[in-house]
């Protein structure tokens, strides 16, 4: 039987197509089974039977196929049916619980200065350049990772960083595929809960699997948990990098392969925020704040130096880098700052206020909410890192989903109090952000934290488009600075 197509979307099958029915947290394959038949679909995979698969296996024109595991059959299928194209295109991957999308766009920088066409799959987008779509998570399906790899190498790519979350691990999203390099980036509790990871232990565990699919693994020496990483690789070759924050250089042991010293913050008087560090004799400089970033740039450095490519072009392609929703400035002309991030738990938000309390700002505000239908443990500990590390906290709304957006409020505003913060509420994340810069004064840094690259709010069942860098920027072509 010749197949012309694989789905595991009901709506997407087609006559002569496979569906593939995978079980998800909220849906189940099997229930839209027979809608992939009616639309043309002639073979359905599954990994069990009932009586949905025995009422399709009565059909003459459709096959029922049963496999041990349909996430790896479909991973598989998926590479057979467009040629395997992981084989032809350098791979790396990257995980940890911050940092992988300014690791990954730092990469593809890097990369491409070098001369190599380099194409990405994540948390932002997927694709190329000039042929970029949103992504609709952190990691997609397998077979669309697949197809992106295959549509990659077909337009001269030689390279994909691919951002790999745990879930994308745990569900065998990149199963088969086996990556040059691997980065770690760091661990910190996150995405436990309903539908998620049932503790730290098996997050932690699905995010070390990925270093069992690499040849080279390249960790963060600083982390509590590298060793952890290091332990469950079976990569051939193991790289670090470290940040050296000691007074005495000179004096410091760190023995991780790529280390940054004589850290240097500086701002502008237009409101930009920079940082330069050395790296043996070579001074890295960018226009991107926060040690973190250190961070990330070493790690895209040891990457691109795996790959053979020199310091200095890294240099170049670093110093003018910006990230989309990650740290990101949006351009004002005043004197005061104003960035748009996606931090959107206490430990990314205490992380990012903690690295722009180093600019000494005159004053340190924070607008942000916190997404609904998610673990509520996410409010208290944004409330509080808010509370502990702000001067002054705009609370509002992020993406509800179908919550009512003052009880989400509420539950940040509680643990704002408690631990003493100085707080407004103003619901509408439209008037929060514009009241928020038309406060603004010299020297102060604004911080827009939660949606980052998001370009819409969840608001009940609908999703509408709302953008933060345009709202910030409608408050000056409003002159109202």
């Amino acid at each position: 039987m010749n197949v012309n197509a694989l789905v595991y979307d009901s709506r997407k099958a087609e006559r002569g197509s496979a569906f593939f029915a995978l079980k998800g947290a909220d849906a189940d394959g099997l229930d839209y089974a027979s809608e992939a038949v009616e639309k043309g679909a002639s073979v359905v995979i599954c990994d069990r039977y009932d009586d949905r698969t025995e009422a399709l296996s009565k059909l003459s024109d459709v096959s029922v196929m049963r496999v041990s595991d349909v996430r790896k059959a479909l991973a598989e299928a998926a590479s057979n049916f467009y040629g395997k194209p992981q084989d032809d295109i350098v791979l790396v991957g990257i995980t940890g619980t911050k940092g992988k999308t300014t690791t990954a766009f730092m990469i593809q920088k890097i990369f491409e200065e070098a001369g190599i066409k380099t194409g990405i799959i994540g948390t932002v987008v997927c694709g190329w350049k000039g042929h970029y779509v949103p992504s609709p998570n952190t990691t997609p399906q397998s077979l669309d990772i697949i197809k992106l790899l295959s549509d990659m190498r077909s337009n001269g790519c030689r390279a994909a960083v691919v951002e790999v979350s745990s879930q994308a691990l745990m569900q065998s999203r990149v199963h088969g595929l086996r990556f040059d390099i691997a980065v770690y980036t760091n661990i910190s509790p996150d995405h436990i809960g309903k539908k998620e990871h049932d503790s730290f232990e098996d997050y932690i565990y699905w995010k070390s699997r990925l270093f069992t699919q690499t040849k080279v693994a390249i960790i963060n020496n600083d982390d509590s948990y590298s060793e952890y990483f290091k332990d469950k690789t079976t990569a051939r070759k193991i790289v670090t990098y470290s940040v050296c924050q000691a007074l005495d250089y000179e004096k410091n042991e760190n023995t991780a392969d790529y280390v940054a010293k004589k850290i240097e913050i500086e701002g502008t008087e237009k409101g930009l925020l920079g940082l330069r560090y050395l790296l043996g004799d070579e001074e890295i400089y960018m226009k991107l704040p926060g040690l973190f970033n250190v961070y990330n740039s070493l790690a895209a450095i040891a990457v691109a130096s795996e790959m053979g490519i020199d310091l200095k072009t890294s240099v170049r392609a670093l110093k003018d880098m910006i990230v989309r929703g990650r740290v990101e400035p949006v351009p004002t002309g005043k004197d005061f700052t104003v960035l748009v991030d996606y931090a959107h738990n206490g430990m990314a938000l205490e992380n990012l206020l903690t690295s722009l309390r180093a600019y000494k700002p005159a004053r340190l505000i924070v607008v942000f909410g916190c997404g609904g239908g998610r673990d509520k443990n996410r409010r208290r500990q944004m409330g509080e890192a808010a509370a502990r590390l702000a001067d002054f906290s705009v609370v509002t709304s992020d993406n509800p989903r179908d919550e009512e957006p003052m009880n989400i409020i509420r539950d940040i505003t509680s643990a704002m109090s408690e631990a003493g913060g100085s707080y407004t509420v103003i619901p509408d994340r439209r008037e929060a952000i514009r009241w928020t810069v038309r406060e603004a004064q010299s020297g102060d840094i604004i911080v827009v934290a939660g949606k980052g690259h998001e370009t819409y709010q969840l608001i009940g069942g609908e999703k509408k488009h709302f953008d933060d860098r345009e709202v910030i920027l409608s408050v000056f072509e409003d002159d109202e600075i």
